[in-house]
């Protein structure tokens, strides 16, 4: 497997380096790659002093893995991430898929190292938006419940910003209207330009009422929180085993195990565990060989109306309605 230890940033620094560990070059904005690693196209932007893009488009022809060990501290990260076909991060030597659990958009402190993993034959479209954070203290500084908070977002001893997180339905519109565009085309910084500032935008809206939790994540809390959620992700068709058993396994106590699990992942260990029994229920109930008893059984809710009702809570319409709009 092809190991290449890489870094990222605001300023352009990084850019070469990356290239030269892929096997490349650069040209322009291109990174460009020989065929027998991956077919498609890097392209790096610079936005203003403040933002830099970095789109990602590519089908991997060998096993990669790449290690992310950033030597700058004054950016963060946003990662929209539609990866496809075997793609893991490895974030304190545990390890999480990039498709299967449902996050496809990452916030991390560039103080966070991390690896993430891609076989052949894996296919990544990333936007990658680099801020500073003298930036993003400005913009979230202008959302009034935030105010208070402003500086222990950005204390380092008070707080780490991390996130595993959803993109919404418009910022995946966006993504989407930017891969129709031709990476040659004459307008295309314009558009890289104004799907970066949408998709800021779109998520400063969502983070509107969001719940910021002050805490500093460590390494090994984040790793241990990954490797919790996996535990949960395997025993789906269990009752859920309980905060006490969850924090004892991530040698936490229960109130830390509770906010650090939030903070990473915006909801708490039991909402966690019943969202992903309800998408694997819709993928088994998308197949059309299953009954809805028979789901209900198999992942453990009373009866069928406890699917039901669970199901038509977090989808907006029951088991039935969803099928027939398929």
């Amino acid at each position: 497997m092809k190991e290449v230890i890489h870094q990222y940033g605001v300023e352009l620094d990084w850019v070469a380096g990356l290239a030269e560990g892929i096997g490349g070059y650069v040209e322009d904005n291109y990174i460009r790659i020989e065929d027998e690693v991956q077919q498609g196209n890097r392209y790096v932007l610079p936005i203003n002093d403040h933002l830099t893009a970095f789109i990602i488009d590519v089908t991997y022809r060998q096993d990669v893995v790449f290690k992310l060990r950033n030597t700058r501290s004054d950016f963060v990260g946003l990662y929209f991430n539609l990866s496809e076909g075997g793609a893991i991060h490895i974030l304190n030597d545990v390890t999480r898929s990039a498709e299967r659990w449902g996050y496809n958009l990452g916030i991390f402190d560039a103080d966070l190292n991390g690896d993430f993993q891609v076989k052949s034959g894996s296919t990544t479209y990333m936007i990658a938006i680099f801020i500073k954070k003298t930036a993003l203290k400005q913009y979230l500084s202008q959302i009034p419940q935030h105010q208070q908070i402003i500086e222990s977002i950005f204390n380092p001893e008070l707080n780490t910003i991390v996130r595993f997180d959803r993109m919404s339905n418009h910022a995946w519109w966006l993504i989407n209207e930017l891969r129709k565009v031709p990476p040659k085309g004459p307008l295309y910084d314009i558009f890289i330009t104004g799907t970066v500032y949408g998709l800021i935008a779109d998520y400063m809206d969502q983070i509107i009422n969001q719940e910021i939790i002050i805490e500093q994540v460590l390494p090994e809390d984040l790793g241990n929180i990954v490797k919790s959620q996996a535990y949960l992700i395997a025993h789906l068709e269990e009752a859920f085993p309980g905060i006490h058993f969850l924090a004892t396994e991530a040698s936490m106590s229960e109130t830390k195990y509770k906010k650090l699990f939030k903070k990473i992942s915006g909801i708490s260990p039991n909402s966690f565990f019943l969202s992903n029994k309800l998408g694997y229920a819709k993928e088994m109930l998308e197949t059309g060989n299953f009954t809805i008893g028979e789901i209900a059984d198999k992942f453990g809710f009373f009866d069928s109306s406890h699917l039901i009702e669970q199901f038509k809570q977090t989808y907006g319409v029951p088991p039935k309605e969803y099928l027939s709009q398929l």
